[in-house]
């Protein structure tokens, strides 16, 4: 990989960050001196209530500590990610202190389209563009990712403010399944490259093929915007599905659960 691209392929996943930030009604989104805290409005400890470094020589006691003084006032613990050789030190010291580590999760690319399967006679497949259809996304979610033991009210407050989902460097795909949302896949774009997030489908239309499809379309948009590359942090779940669309691993994202105590 490009050490460049390889770059702005960790910058996205940052700027994907920034945005689950945003989108929720009680976050506190802060950058201050090369890290940045997102303090959630739920005490759950993924996508918000979460830590990146963004000046690596920070050194991993102070970003451990810095973070330590952000969230105690708020009585909450919280995550905090490392990518990649220049967390390494970060990712040693988390590991040393035996926190627990959340996820291991592969950081995937694709650098083509992909050709989009057949999409079934009682499914269909919309961008969406208003409140009402980002509503339809926090609903695929909140029950998808409740299966990865997410509580489905941390899901729902993510997001919060739906019209912050509809700017136009996010494209959000939605399968309905006879009309009832079924799945869902977002590219968030940022120079060069199409992160891809949200993907998800309710536990009831599983089986169908409908992640494969909406995870392609949404490759696919960026790729056609531009981007050099297309990438994404895959789950357990969903790792042998992108392997199938033609993603490959590139390196890895890790989650350490850190007290605020």
């Amino acid at each position: 990989m490009n050490p460049l691209l390889d770059r702005l392929i960790y910058d996205n996943f940052v700027e994907a960050t920034r945005e689950f930030g945003r989108w929720g009604r009680s976050n506190q989104l802060i950058e201050q001196d090369g890290l940045m805290c997102i303090l959630g409005g739920t005490t759950f400890p993924i996508f918000t209530n979460c830590v990146v470094r963004l000046a690596h020589q920070i050194s991993s006691r102070e970003t451990i500590n810095r973070a330590k003084s952000r969230f105690q006032p708020h009585a909450k613990d919280f995550t905090i990610y490392t990518y990649g050789e220049e967390d390494r030190d970060l990712e040693e010291r988390l590991s040393s202190s035996e926190l627990q580590q959340l996820f291991d999760t592969p950081v995937m690319v694709l650098d083509s389209e992909v050709d989009i399967p057949d999409i079934p006679a009682s499914v269909e497949i919309k961008v969406a563009t208003s409140e009402k259809d980002i509503l339809d996304v926090r609903y695929v979610n909140s029950l998808g990712f409740e299966t990865l033991e997410i509580p489905r009210e941390h899901t729902e407050a993510i997001f919060g403010v739906p019209h912050r989902l509809l700017y136009p460097k996010i494209i959000t795909y939605i399968a309905y399944l006879d009309g009832q949302p079924a799945s869902t896949a977002m590219t968030i774009m940022t120079d060069l490259v199409a992160g891809i997030y949200w993907v998800s489908t309710t536990p009831q239309a599983r089986g169908l093929g409908l992640s494969t499809i909406c995870t392609s379309l949404a490759s696919n948009a960026g790729l056609k915007r531009g981007a050099r590359i297309a990438t994404l942090q895959a789950s357990p779940m969903g790792e042998s599905v992108y392997q199938r669309i033609g993603y490959r691993s590139i390196d890895r994202l890790k989650c350490f659960l850190v007290s605020s105590s």
